[in-house]
């Protein structure tokens, strides 16, 4: 048994490390980035915190342009993988589907790419690109597993699993996302920049009414009063698992929610104001042409620079509302992870742990044979339950809390609605 790991960053180093851990079943590990230096200091840490269960087993390193799909297919055969697990960035996906393809080989992500700036490739389009691979993959004989991160991934494992056993009927399915930690920086993203300022800066899509509707970004906002990190205000926003979770599973109305500080909106705010998170190209004076967004990435802090320091807790989980045996019924499944915790795992923080260990969760799931199946398929499609069964062993839980089922409150900040918060109570 082999994987190859395409992607070195900081959700890289995470399921770099969860692979080695269970290398017993995933086999030999080959990690492979257009900067091989980052491949190699993933497996110093891995071997530095022991983590190589199985050391009989090859972990190796490579360069590799996931763009170039004929590299990729060279790399594929020279490794032989069952499995591609592609931790990189989003926009990769595609190529590097394309690539298993050709290859005959299995294929895993954690998310979509979605340009939430472009017409024509947003959320309701989100899929369209992968899921043209649906007969292909079908007819070679191999498996594609989409969107196993934690948001997307896990949170509609939760949905599928409220389907399956709590609720006959659906009204509402609320994915919402808090990062409650401090890694003591003014201002700093917890994944490359560049993807998490424009998933952040786009318009939001929600599914509502039978039809996509679409806000402004922040604009539409709820209190929650998570368990163990508190109450917070959270934002609706575009996310790849909306358009998943719409096709998949029958719910009335389904919306993503993120938590935001007051202070990180102002930095935001600011930067967006005046063009820093811009991704087209501007002319400087003396003709250089860069592009604001990138020389932003290029002066924020890398994010795996932040595992050290960073403290506090996450609580990501998904608010179902509906009906159960004639009466109504509200959930929030959830977990809560510790940055620290994560910290002393794999040497990274708990954003990237999230991702991290859905992934390899998933991996487990399709070479024990569970997640199997010939085609292309989102996580939400698949039985939730070896699933849920098999992470908290690598070091995510889940709980179910009963909530008293009630409306959300949600604040249209474009008019300055000023409405009570929604309250969590416990029944």
């Amino acid at each position: 048994m082999a994987v190859l790991q395409i992607g070195a960053g900081g959700v890289g180093w995470v399921v770099a490390h969860k692979a080695a851990q269970n290398n017993d079943v995933l086999g030999d590990i080959t990690i492979a980035s257009r900067t091989i230096d980052k491949c190699e200091a993933i497996i110093r840490s891995i071997h530095g915190r022991d983590n190589l269960k199985d050391k009989s087993k090859l972990l190796q390193a490579r360069q590799v342009n996931a763009d170039d799909i004929d590299a990729v297919v060279a790399l594929i055969e020279e490794v032989k993988p069952d499995l591609v697990l592609n931790v990189g960035s989003p926009w990769i996906n595609v190529p590097l589907m394309e690539a298993c393809y050709r290859a005959k080989v299995s294929y895993l992500d954690t998310s979509v790419a979605v340009d939430l700036c472009s017409e024509g490739q947003q959320v309701p389009e989100a899929y369209d690109p992968q899921w043209a691979f649906r007969e292909k993959y079908e007819q070679a004989g191999i498996t594609a597993i989409l969107g196993a991160g934690f948001d997307p991934g896990v949170v509609s494992v939760f949905a599928a699993y409220a389907v399956k056993h709590l609720f006959d009927e659906i009204d509402s399915i609320d994915v919402m996302d808090v990062n409650a930690g401090d890694h003591g920086k003014k201002f700093a993203t917890n994944f490359d920049p560049e993807t998490n300022l424009l998933e952040i800066q786009g318009d939001s899509f929600y599914w509502e009414n039978d039809g996509w509707q679409r806000v402004p970004c922040h604009s539409r906002m709820m209190e929650f009063d998570f368990p163990v990190v508190g109450n917070f205000k959270i934002y609706s926003m575009a996310h790849d698992e909306i358009r998943s979770l719409q096709e998949f599973i029958p719910a009335k109305r389904i919306e993503f929610w993120m938590g935001f500080g007051d202070r990180y909106l102002n930095y935001f705010n600011c930067m967006r104001d005046i063009g820093l998170l811009s991704p087209d190209p501007l002319t400087l004076a003396d003709g250089t042409v860069v592009q604001p967004l990138q020389v932003l990435k290029a002066m924020l802090p890398d994010p795996t620079s932040l595992a050290p320091g960073y403290t506090g807790k996450t609580c990501i989980g998904t608010w179902v509302q509906g009906s159960k045996d004639g009466k109504a019924r509200s959930v929030f499944i959830y977990n809560d992870a510790d940055h620290q915790e994560a910290y002393r795992d794999v040497e990274h923080q708990a954003i990237a742990y999230t991702t991290g260990v859905p992934a390899i969760t998933a991996a487990l799931m399709y070479f024990k044979g569970a997640w199997a199946g010939k085609g292309v398929f989102n996580i939400e499609q698949l039985d939730p339950d070896p699933f849920l069964e098999t992470m908290p062993a690598l070091g995510l839980g889940w709980q179910v809390q009963e909530l008293t089922p009630q409306a959300p409150v949600i604040h249209d900040l474009r008019a300055n609605v000023s409405e009570p918060k929604v309250e969590a109570a416990l029944v």
